[in-house]
């Protein structure tokens, strides 16, 4: 059952598999290797995906981060490293909003030669093996050949549910939000809708489609009322290298799950987007992914 539109966003979700040549050792989180050597790729294999897809998060003076239009949802962290055996699949998803999705065909010509740039530090050579869409299961590429048919963007859902009284949040990737420079330990309600609201606002101004402003403004005064119930979190320490800094940088987010009571209903099609967008920064390397439980 689907609630009258409150937002419009169309997105373009590939399951992506590879196949490691040889005995891996990688970071516990993948998202920055990943979209390091998908870069690299890139870099060579098109410079206008490259720009659109790398360099348009950017501000004109390419200082600041603003939204870039693809997001990495690499596995689940694997602790105190990511061990793949020869022969073993590497599984992920790379996320295309919006316009980005017009680049699907440099994107998929840059995996295929990937194995030229290798995995982590000591560069482990990983070749493409598969790529999917993540939504309908049709195939994208499979031994070397394109298919076009498997470019078709989804629609984000505006999911309704009614009675909903109460919310589970569970939170499957570190979740980063600052407050004046420094990261949250806790979060509320009003906190979680205002970074989706803002989230979704960003990406349709940015790459295509629209947000009802009226309704974000009032979903926002309505989540002052929603109750914390439970709060379990605590937080995970991880650290990405930065190869334009050349140094290590920190990562750590919150992890664990938080109940919120009250009357979750208008807020069911946000939540539902969440799970598709994560919240919170760093997400272009797949923080904040989270999964609601209704209640």
């Amino acid at each position: 059952m689907e609630s009258k539109a409150v937002f419009d966003l169309s997105y373009l979700p590939l399951k992506i598999v590879l196949r490691a040549d040889h005995y891996a050792e990688l970071p516990p989180y993948l998202g920055s290797a990943l979209r390091g050597v998908i870069g690299q790729s890139l870099y060579q294999t098109s410079r206008q995906a490259y720009d659109f897809l790398y360099a348009n998060g950017k501000s004109q003076n390419g200082e600041k981060d603003i939204l870039n239009p693809y997001m990495i949802v690499p596995p689940k962290p694997c602790h105190p490293k990511t061990a793949v055996r020869q022969g073993e699949p590497l599984e992920f998803q790379m996320v295309l909003f919006g316009e980005a999705s017009a680049y699907a065909y440099p994107l998929v010509k840059a995996l295929q030669n990937i194995s030229q740039y290798g995995l982590g530090a000591q560069r482990y050579p990983f070749h493409l093996e598969f790529i999917g869409n993540g939504s309908s299961n049709r195939a994208v590429w499979r031994n070397g050949q394109y298919y076009e048919a498997g470019i078709r963007q989804e629609n984000l859902v505006c999911r309704q549910l009614e009675q909903v009284t109460g919310a589970i949040i569970q939170l499957q990737t570190p979740l980063r939000i600052r407050r004046r420079g420094q990261l949250v330990t806790s979060v509320s309600f009003p906190a979680f809708m205002r970074n989706i609201t803002k989230r979704i606002g960003a990406i349709t101004e940015r790459y295509g489609g629209w947000v009802d402003q009226t309704e974000t403004e009032k979903i926002l005064e309505l989540a002052e009322h929603i109750q914390l119930v439970k709060e379990e979190l605590h937080l995970e320490h991880m650290e990405r290298y930065s190869n334009r800094l050349q140094e290590k940088m920190d990562f750590s987010g919150l992890m664990g799950e938080i109940e919120f009571a009250g009357d979750i209903t208008p807020f069911v099609p946000w939540l539902s987007a969440a799970e598709v967008l994560h919240i919170g920064r760093n997400t272009t390397f797949g923080m904040g992914q989270v999964e609601v439980l209704f209640l």
